[in-house]
């Protein structure tokens, strides 16, 4: 399975930004200078709207955090298997790689863990090509009971908490 192309843009956008993170000290400033250069400067005007993207919202303090965008039904599970090798490959390959997978809901919940666990899947088959193969998904109750997850394992391998 491939990207479409508006997928794709967004793969390419995100490793713009990415490159973005690596030159300026701050996710803040990262996100202000890519999106000045991409739409331009934020302008709040007098009447309440504005021109622009709005300033970075710094959630998490020194955390750089990306939302993906794509209307229901445009690829935002495939979309975001691509963007964790692209988010892996702008770092230090020694550092660990474990990401925590949010949704939105029980029935997303369960989905996603399915084909994100089913070797069998594109999903699933696309991170595993993306990582040689050394990927593991936990559950919450695979990590409540620590099944196969310990310092050794997210050293050596992609971890995924969903």
């Amino acid at each position: 399975m491939e990207l479409k192309s508006y997928q794709q843009q967004v793969i390419n956008d995100l490793d713009i930004f990415l490159e973005y993170l690596q030159k300026y000290p701050t996710p803040a400033l990262a996100f202000k200078n890519y999106w000045e250069n991409k739409v331009g400067a934020y302008e709040l005007k007098l009447d309440g709207s504005y021109s622009g993207m709005s300033p970075y919202k710094d959630n998490i303090l020194k955390t750089p955090h990306v939302a993906i965008k794509v209307p229901t039904a445009g690829g935002k599970t495939f979309i975001a298997c691509n963007a964790i090798h692209s988010i892996f490959s702008t770092y230090d390959s020694s550092r660990p790689k474990a990401v925590v997978w949010l949704v939105p809901s029980i029935t997303i919940l369960d989905q996603t863990i399915k084909n994100l666990k089913d070797t069998n899947h594109p999903y699933r088959q696309k991170i595993n090509s993306n990582f040689g193969n050394r990927v593991e998904v936990f559950d919450k109750a695979a990590l409540l009971q620590g099944s196969g997850f310990n310092a050794t394992s997210v050293k050596e391998q992609l971890s995924i908490f969903v």
